[in-house]
């Protein structure tokens, strides 16, 4: 009886370590770096499309108002590190489909956004 016993608590036991949860992990899109893209054609237009300065005006610590060149030189102290978009916020938010302010931006807009931090973020 106690060999049954044993038994059956090892099986119970091997049955139930061997299972497994499903992990569903969240889709990661890599985007291609479109490294053509030029910050006053593709990235500071997409600062209107999405009505980023709503919450971004002339205050708080990243303001997206203000010509392309003053808007670019915000990224470069609050949400941009030239050359790695890794590593820089703006490209964060977006690379894996976060909506911001209620909207998302499309494949090819973080594409451009990706590939302009890239390159450098030049002021193009």
């Amino acid at each position: 009886m106690k060999t049954k016993t044993l038994l059956c608590i090892v099986l119970i036991f091997v049955g139930l370590t061997s299972c497994t949860k499903d992990i569903i992990e969240p889709k990661v899109t890599v985007e291609t770096p479109n490294a053509a893209a030029k910050f006053s054609i593709d990235v500071y237009p997409l600062f209107a499309t999405y009505s980023c300065t709503t919450c971004h005006g002339n205050s708080g610590g990243l303001s997206l108002s203000g010509t392309a060149s003053v808007v670019r030189t915000n990224l470069l102290v609050n949400a941009v590190i030239a050359g790695n978009s890794t590593g820089s916020m703006l490209y964060i938010k977006f690379k894996n489909g976060a909506s911001h302010n209620g909207k998302s931006l499309t494949s090819t807009e973080v594409s451009n956004i990706k590939g302009w931090i890239d390159s450098g973020a030049l002021d193009n």
